[in-house]
């Protein structure tokens, strides 16, 4: 059954993104960041301030781990709570000026980074990739 070639083909699939998962959480740390902290700073440099419900429903994780995470970059001073996008009892949170210099520093090599795993890839794949997506979406096949 596990020769099967779709079941092999997303039993690689999984395996290597594991791999550049693990590859590029090695990279960040490097930098003094994890994937976790680094996937917040991401969405709040490119969307401006966020609940940490709206965080965590864009990380799919609890809100519980998200507020984890929020207090630990809140005392390394790269974000702050704000009324703005939230509310007094409810803030949300957006990078302190520096936190946005810190993502700018990280920002460039976790790129190349990436760029370096995927050197092999082209539009070909992205169209495979997401034939996939639509095809789970419900908008088209898989």
């Amino acid at each position: 059954m596990l020769s099967r070639p779709k079941i092999k083909a997303w039993r690689i699939l999984f395996r290597t993104h594991r791999m550049v998962f693990q590859y590029l959480d090695s990279e960040l740390r490097k930098k003094n960041c994890s994937i976790s902290k680094f996937q917040i700073l991401v969405l709040l440099y490119f969307n401006g301030p966020m609940t940490p419900v709206a965080l965590s429903r864009r990380l799919n994780v609890s809100r519980a781990n998200t507020t984890t995470f929020l207090r630990r970059i809140v005392k390394e001073g790269l974000i702050e709570p704000t009324t703005e996008g939230g509310s007094e009892k409810r803030p949300a949170f957006n990078l302190t000026s520096q936190g946005e210099e810190y993502f700018e520093v990280i920002f460039p090599d976790h790129i190349e980074a990436i760029e370096k795993v995927y050197n092999f890839h082209n539009e070909d794949v992205n169209k495979k990739y997401l034939q996939i997506v639509a095809g789970l979406s419900g908008n088209g096949e898989a």
